[in-house]
């Protein structure tokens, strides 16, 4: 039996919508950095950011080092100004506190969303690994499959083909969709990148207002 994935439901179907810079993007904003002061990553800065993408790397591995550290660099040179601007500047004066809580804000969000997708699919998970005809085999047979003595009619065909993939991964230990209307339906939906990035940012100036304040609160017991 030859079984084929489907590849309309790819893990990052709904995050390579992110606006990586492309190269006309780079030559733009290389030429307007030219015309202000830029801010710099101190080398600790760089080493916190390394590990952080490794943790990406590890853990959602669709995604390459090197398009994190892209996308990296995308949202700084969107956010540089910001960060340029008092009073952010005395508590983060090279924004790698921001660029590290903006992607741990970010990655955090991608976790919860692949934790509820898999609690979802845990009950049908069990179920596979303990068919006798193996979990792979089974799950094509019970939703795929219509000739199939496992084959479960009662499931509207769209989410038959959800559950199968979702399944798949989990039983082949790839990634899991994250943008699976089922599986998030309880929790919300999908979100958008632009719901991630608008939390994401929330996170970041939550930080640095919370260290502005502890730094006047410091001054005023000096």
């Amino acid at each position: 039996m030859n079984i084929t994935r489907n590849s309309d439901y790819y893990r990052f179907s709904s995050m390579r919508t992110v606006h990586f810079a492309t190269a006309e993007d780079k030559n733009t904003s290389a030429v307007h950095a030219s015309n202000r002061d830029q801010v710099t990553i101190s080398q600790e800065g760089r080493d916190s950011l390394e590990i952080l993408a490794d943790k990406v790397v590890d853990q959602l591995s669709a995604m390459t080092k090197e398009d994190f550290m892209d996308m990296l660099k995308q949202w700084k040179s969107e956010n540089q100004t910001k960060l340029e601007v008092d009073p952010y500047r005395k508590v983060d004066p090279d924004g790698s506190i921001a660029n590290k809580i903006y992607f741990e804000s970010y990655l955090g969000q991608l976790k919860e969303q692949e934790e509820a997708i898999k609690s979802y699919y845990a009950d049908a998970y069990r179920e596979a690994v303990s068919s006798p005809i193996g979990g792979l085999a089974f799950i094509s047979g019970k939703y795929l499959c219509d000739w199939s003595d496992y084959f479960d009619s009662s499931i509207p065909k769209q989410e038959r083909q959800w559950t199968h993939h979702q399944l798949w991964a989990m039983l082949t230990g790839s990634n899991v969709a994250l943008n699976d209307p089922y599986a998030l339906a309880s929790s919300g939906g999908t979100k958008t990148v632009d719901e991630m990035d608008k939390i994401a940012k929330q996170a970041v100036k939550d930080k640095l207002d919370a260290l502005i304040k502890e730094a006047e609160q410091k001054v005023e017991t000096v």
